[in-house]
Formats: structure tokens, sequence, C-alpha cells
């Protein structure tokens, strides 16, 4: 037996686990969710005050799992990352035989009853053979969801760049911070130690999935030329993350060859292992060439570092009361700028908290559920026959 539970167990388990909050005495919502995201914890900090806002939560690893169970008139279905409806697609012919039959489902989930919530997680994929492609498969999105979740409130300007994004079905709740599920006692002595960095050395952090899109080559340019800059001065720079493109990763291993400095971890980081790597480091650098919404400028808030991040949408956005290491790319002003700019600047701690007030995840998922129910059950509050379960 694999211990695996179909569909149907998993919605039902829910729906009783949320009948034990006590949070109501009618029937919860139900919400599925895919797909599912084994490593970055943001769903479950989304979702971590379903209970007691009355919805029952059913994950689910593929879109072809959702709607299995039928639970008309309170039933949304959640999605998140769309990369899997057009990945592997080798022609134009098989992209659109893919776009068809996505919307296929979607008119189907409808009919079904089920309301169709998307989170505009990127406006874009990062790498795509189909742009076009892409953008038909999020106007097709747009069109048949009853509504649009979105991270930062940038969001919907770029995406109008590519596809309209209609105000109506638009509702804004940022992405929280990671307090309380990474383990950190904040010994950074032992952090260094573990890593080999000396107590004098100051360390940077680059951290994440290693693809072309977060920059990781622009920063040991960057590092480099630091280093020139300031001779007597010693310096380290470790990268960590999901050796997620090897191509990408091979021209990164080639960079550092001869920099003894810099320290490349290729791993999937287990939990215990980020707080050695944030307390170890002075600075978090995240030097991404394309971004909307990130969740590492919420992780660096969460272990308290300064970062050192392009001043754009989500990023901007968290350290809106101090953006001093974030750069805009213009003269004088740029990766290089920020991180020499790193090594005196120090943001107080009154920063922090506000930050971690302000994005803790239990007030998100509270405020996330409280949006959703005024936007797609709204009527069905406001009206009591429209509670009972057909």
């Amino acid at each position: 037996m694999s211990g695996a539970q179909s569909p149907a167990e998993l919605f039902i388990n829910a729906v009783c686990e949320q009948a034990k909050s006590g949070s109501g005495s009618g029937l919860p919502y139900a919400l599925t969710y895919a797909p599912l995201a084994q490593i970055n914890p943001f769903q479950r900090l989304l979702y971590c005050r379903a209970a007691q806002a009355g919805y029952a939560i059913v994950p689910a690893v593929h879109f072809a799992d959702l709607a299995s169970v039928n639970w008309q008139g309170r039933s949304v279905i959640h999605l998140h990352w769309l990369a899997s409806v057009l990945a592997g697609s080798e022609t134009q012919e098989e992209t659109h035989e893919r776009l068809s039959a996505f919307e296929q489902e979607l008119v189907r989930w409808h009919h079904a009853g089920h309301k169709i919530l998307w989170t505009l997680h990127n406006v874009l994929p990062h790498n795509t053979r189909f742009p076009e492609a892409e953008i038909a498969l999020r106007r097709l999105l747009v069109a048949h969801s009853d509504a649009i979740h979105i991270l930062s409130d940038q969001s919907v300007e770029e995406a109008r760049k590519y596809y309209d994004v209609p105000d109506e079905k638009v509702f804004f709740v940022p992405h929280p911070t990671y307090e309380g599920w990474y383990s950190n006692v904040g010994d950074v002595s032992a952090a260094r130690l573990d890593l080999g960095i000396e107590p004098h050395d100051f360390t940077f952090l680059n951290f994440g999935a290693l693809q072309p899109y977060k920059g990781v080559l622009r920063l040991v340019e960057a590092f480099q030329a630091l280093k020139q800059r300031y001779p007597l001065k010693r310096f380290r720079l470790i990268i960590a993350g999901n050796p997620a493109d090897k191509e990408y990763v091979g021209k990164i291993l080639h960079a550092v060859a001869d920099v003894p400095e810099i320290r490349v971890i290729q791993s999937v980081m287990q939990e215990k292992e980020i707080q050695t790597l944030f307390n170890a480091a002075d600075v978090l650098v995240a030097p991404y060439i394309k971004t909307l919404n990130s969740g590492v400028s919420l992780l660096a808030a969460t272990f308290r570092k300064p970062l050192v991040a392009p001043n754009v949408a989500g990023v901007a956005q968290t350290f809106a009361n101090d953006g001093g290491l974030l750069y805009s790319d213009s003269k004088g002003d740029h990766l290089l700028d920020a991180m020499e700019r790193s090594l005196t600047y120090r943001i107080d701690d009154s920063v922090f908290d506000q930050i971690l007030n302000d994005y803790r995840p239990a007030r998100i998922s509270a405020l996330f559920f409280e949006a959703l129910t005024q936007k797609l059950f709204t009527c069905q509050l406001e009206s009591p026959e429209a509670t009972h379960h057909d």
C-alpha cells in the first residue's frame, strides 16, 4: 500500500478537519488547488487560516486531479503556476491542441459548479519556446476565471503589456513572510563554522533555484569587481539552490572556477540548512534580471537580513520603508553599486519589525480568505437560501 488517498478521501478528511475548528455552523467552502508545490511552503502559509475562515483545503498534484469532487456552489478551484499546461510542447500545432484541451477543462469546471481562482505568480514564464502560446493561455485563464489574486500591486500593470486583466476580477493580498516556518536559533558563529567562513569575512548569499533569470552570472561579475575595489577586504559569496537549469549551472561553475571566495552549493536545501545559510550571511543578494513577485525578499525579512535587489514590483513593495539597498539599474545605481553600499548600510530593526507584522502568515491568510469569500460568494452570504448544498 502506498498510503496515497483518493481525491474523495482527501476532500472528506479536509471537511472533517475544518469542522473540528468550530469556525461556523454552516457547510464549509472547499478549495482545491494545483499544482502542489513540494519545496516552496508558500501554499501552506497562504492557506494556514483556512479552517478558521470556513474553508476545507484539498491539494492536487496535477490539474487533471481537480474537480474530482462536486461540492456544488461552494467549491473553488485555485490554479497557481501554469508551466505544466504547455510543458514539453514541440510544435505550434501541439500548443494549440493543449490550449484547446485546457479551455475545455475550464468550461467543464464551471459547468460542474466550481468557481475558478488564479494566482498571478508571473506575468509570463521566465523561459519559453512559444511566448505567443503562453500569452494565449493566460488570456484563456483570465476569461474563464471568476477571480484573479495578485501578490504585488504592479502585477496588473505588468500583465497588461501582454493581455487584459479586468479590474473587477482582481484582488490584492501580498506574499507572506516565512516567519514560524523555518527554525532559527540565530547562532551566527556556528553557522559560519559550518560553512567554513571566517568571522571577519563579509559574506553575500544568493539563495534560490539556479536559473538564468536569477542573474547569478551577473552577480559573479559584480562580486569580482567589488573585490578589485577593496583589495584589502575579505569577501565571500555563497550561491546556494536547486540546480534547476543544468546548462546554466555549468556556466556558473565555469565562471567561479578560479574564484576561491565563491562557493556554489547545488542542492535543494533542507529546512534546517536554510537557517545556517542565512545566519552566516551579512547580506542577501537577488540580482534578478526579471521578477514580479519575490518570495526571497520576504525570506530575507524573515531572517532580518538586508537585501540587495532590483527596485521593482514585489521587492520594492516589501522594502517600501527602506529601499536603500535596492538598485534601479540606471547610471551610478547598478548591482555593483548596491553591493558596495551594503558594506556600510544598516537597516533599522523597526523596518524588519514592520515587515514581519504586515506580512505575518496568519494575517495574510486571513486577509486572503476574507477577500476570496467577498469576491466569489457575496451573493451566497446575502441569500440564506443559497447556503444549502444541492
